[in-house]
Formats: structure tokens, C-alpha cells, sequence
């Protein structure tokens, strides 16, 4: 069934085994306007492959799960049956240290010793998490199918475990800045970028570091969807305690078994990203009331400047090894710092009709056990609908270029973080805010 006609459905079902949309990909190869699609966290299949000169083991799998070349891992429901523990493994992350553009040492990530990961290539790698899986699980492939017909798609991928390095950020930047130029070059017309949720912040840090001129010369609009560059209140919980909940978008109030976070947690807490979405100021805008507490313990409260002191207090309470992400943070927040108003139209998509996490308490300070949820405010699940309604207002309070809001029908499916990006009614106003092609190329034109 096709994944348009199943709303925010979260699997379809693929009649085989195999890559079915070979002429979806080629329709949206063509088109004379480009568009980039930026996804967000956990959003893009992941490929792995291992050094067998080297491959020590990453845990135990069944043999048919072995690989000699480029194996999907993030998220192969079949590798996740029979190589659950070789999938999480693998996927883990190692500090290191790295140089910045400018020759500066900083600490840095790495993937584990014989391992390889990329984000799976193409269209592929982010209309779906499993391509060609008999079951799948589809993210962009409803947008991707809406504007086939009429824009030249690309994938704007990355890994998103190591967003939040700042050595890896600075690739970002230079990656999107090729792509958009090609892109440029091969149309003849700025391009529009899209991106969701945490991929927001890519957008925009990238913009900011590009420069307001690069901006305005290779680039017509932006559309930021159910944007987490204003921080998820929820991530104060996930950051170290509980991210399988928040990974499978698991309702408020509703929590996966202990041994089950126990085993994702192992991988996810060594990713930077989860650093970079923890509340923080974008810029120098403050997207929540400088009061507002995010996280109660029975001696203190910590608000939207209190979040060093957060991560490490549970540096220095969880166990050892809890927390390796800790120094990661004050980069995060200075790189953040550095986003700017975006300097072409501007248009967010969000949602208010799910009571979303805005605070959580510890029964105890020493942070162990998962907090509850305390508080709540309109939002789509994973962000509060005020925090980005006041990122917009100060934005368009800067006059660098207009920004438009757009909220959904009042359908919980349109308003919720993922399913928002799955909906026929955001499928529809993505073609509205592009700003229209020449005259007589409403369709596909020849290059």
C-alpha cells in the first residue's frame, strides 16, 4: 500500500523484496528547480562495514546476518532480529581527538576500530529507514512522491549520530555548501532546502556559517519542519536515561521496558546529536521564558542556562561511562551561538495538539533513576509549540528576511513530530511555499 495513502502509519508493507521505485528515483531527478532534503535524527538509513583484517567482533548475530561489503544496519528490521546486538554495537561511538578547519584540537568522535559507516546513498536512504525490506518503515518517501513530479530532489544526508561534533559539523557545512552550488550550477536557479527536526539545525548553523551573500545568491527559501534547533524539553530525560522512548516516539507518559532502554542506551548515549538537542539558546534568541524549569530534583531546579551545570552534575553522579558526551556540550552551545536569522524566506511548520514534555523531576538528586514527567504544554511530542512561535517572532523581529508560520488541521497525525512530515495536508503546502518556477515549467524541464 502506498506509504501516501497510509498517513503517519509507521510500516508499509513492499509486495517484494526488493527496490520498487526505480522510476520514482528518476522522476525526481529531473525537475528545473532544485530541492535538498535534510533529514533529522535517526531519520536516514545507515550502512556499515567492517575490516575483516581487523574485526574483532561487535557482539553475536546469526550467520545469515554477516556482510562482506556495505550492510544496512540503521534500521534493518532483519538485522535487528538477527544481529540485535551486533546492530547496536556497531553503531557505537568512540571519542577521540580531531582539528578543526583552522588547525585547532578538539576532541572529536570516531566510529569503533575496523568499522565504516555512511548514510545509505540517494533518495533510497531517507524515503524510508529499511529500503528494500518486505516490511518497511517510510519517513520522506510521501513528500518525495508529491514533488517527484515537479522539482530535481536530492538527499542533503549525514550521519546524525555525530552531529554535535564540531569537527563533523564543519564537514556538514562544506557538504551542503558543494551540494547546493552543484545543484546551482545545474539548474541555473537558487535552490530550496528542507529540513526536519534536528536537520533544522544543520540548515541553519550551515546558512549562518555560509554568510548572508553565499545565502542569497544560491538559495530561494527554507522550510524548517517541526524544528528541534529550540531544544526538546523531553531530551532531558532521553539525554542519559531513557532514548529508546524518545527514538520510537513513544506517547508522553509511556516508556519501553528497563532492559529494553538499557540495551539502546548503550549505543545512543555515545552520539553527540543527543548533546545537540537539549534546551539551548539559538543565537541570541531564547526560545523559553529564562524561568521556565526544565528539570526539578528535590535541591535545586535547572533552567535554560543551567543546562552545563545539568550535564555535569549527571556526569559526576551517573556511573562511570554514563555520560561520554559531557564534554561535547560547551562546543555545542558556542556553535549555536553563531546561528543567525536565515537570511531568505523562511517558512516553519509545527504542531500544538499533543501534550508535549516541558519539565521532569527526580525523585532523587542523584539523578539514577529516569525522572518523571512533571509538566506538559501544547506541541507535537518532541517540541513546544511557544518555543518555536518565539524563535519565529524574534526572527522576523531581526527583518533579515520574511518567515512564515504554518500550522496543520487540527488532526493529530498532521501535528505530531514525524507524522507531520508524513501528512497529505504538509504534502500539499511544501509544493505552495517554493517559490514558483519560470512561466510554461510547472513540470519537468529539460536541464
Amino acid at each position: 500500500k502506498p506509504a501516501r495513502e497510509m498517513g503517519a502509519s509507521l510500516v508499509s508493507l513492499n509486495c517484494c523484496y526488493c527496490n520498487g521505485n526505480a522510476a520514482l528515483w528518476d522522476e525526481a531527478a529531473l525537475g528545473r528547480k532544485s530541492v535538498i532534503l535534510v533529514h533529522g535524527m535517526a531519520s536516514c538509513a545507515l550502512q556499515t562495514k567492517e575490516d575483516q583484517s581487523t574485526y574483532h567482533g561487535h557482539g553475536c548475530a546469526l550467520p545469515c546476518s554477516n556482510a562482506m561489503g556495505w550492510d544496512l544496519t540503521w534500521l534493518s528490521i532483519e538485522e535487528v532480529v538477527t544481529g540485535a546486538q551486533r546492530c547496536r554495537n556497531i553503531l557505537e561511538l568512540r571519542n577521540v581527538m580531531g582539528v578543526r578547519k583552522d588547525g585547532t584540537p578538539v576532541l572529536s568522535t570516531g566510529n569503533l576500530e575496523g568499522v565504516s559507516v555512511r548514510p545509505y546513498p540517494g533518495l533510497e536512504g531517507i524515503a524510508r529507514l529499511n529500503p528494500g525490506e518486505l516490511i518497511e518503515v517510510p519517513v520522506w518517501l510521501p513528500l518525495i512522491e508529491a514533488m517527484a513530479p515537479v522539482y530535481r530532489l536530492t538527499p542533503g544526508s549525514y550521519d546524525w549520530r555525530r552531529w554535535g561534533d564540531v569537527v563533523y559539523m564543519e564537514e556538514c557545512v562544506e557538504a551542503l555548501r558543494v551540494k547546493v552550488e552543484h545543484e546551482h550550477r545545474l539548474t541555473g536557479r537558487p535552490v530550496a532546502i528542507f529540513g526536519h527536526s534536528m536537520g533544522t539545525s544543520l540548515v541553519t548553523y550551515s546558512l549562518s556559517m555560509l554568510g548572508t551573500e553565499w545565502t542569497r545568491v544560491h538559495v530561494s527559501e527554507i522550510a524548517l519542519v517541526a524544528p528541534a534547533s529550540v531544544g526538546s524539553p523531553k531530551q532531558v530525560s532521553a539525554y542519559a536515561h531513557n532514548p529508546a522512548s524518545i527514538l520510537v516516539g513513544l506517547a508522553d507518559g509511556m516508556s519501553l521496558p528497563d532492559p529494553v532502554e538499557d540495551f539502546v542506551r548503550t549505543c545512543a548515549i555515545t552520539a553527540p546529536s543527543t548533546a545537540s538537542l537539549l534546551p539551548m539558546r539559538v543565537g541570541v534568541v531564547s526560545c523559553f521564558p529564562a524561568d521556565h524549569v526544565f528539570v526539578k530534583t528535590p535541591s535545586r531546579s535547572y533552567m535554560i542556562d543551567d543546562m552545563g551545570h545539568y550535564v555535569q552534575d549527571l556526569q559526576q553522579r551517573l556511573p562511570a561511562g554514563r555520560v561520554p558526551t559531557a564534554k561535547f556540550w560547551p562546543m555545542i552551545q558556542e556553535e549555536f551561538h553563531k546561528i543567525k536569522a536565515p537570511a531568505v524566506p523562511t517558512h516553519i511548520f509545527y504542531g500544538s495538539e499533543h501534550a508535549t514534555v516541558s519539565q521532569v523531576t527526580f525523585r532523587s538528586d542523584d539523578l539514577l533513576a529516569t525522572p518523571e514527567v512533571s509538566a506538559t504544554a501544547p506541541g507535537d511530542l518532541t517540541v513546544t509549540a511557544a518555543s518555536i512561535e518565539a524563535l519565529a517572532a524574534s526572527w522576523a523581529k531581526q527583518g533579515r528576511a520574511p518567515v512564515h508560520l504554518h500550522m496543520g488541521p487540527r488532526n493529530k497525525d498532521c501535528q505530531e513530530h514525524l507524522g507531520m512530515l508524513k501528512s497529505e495536508w504538509f504534502c500539499r503546502h511544501a509544493l505552495a511555499v517554493i517559490e514558483p518556477g519560470p512561466p510554461g515549467c510547472n513540470g519537468h524541464c529539460a536541464h
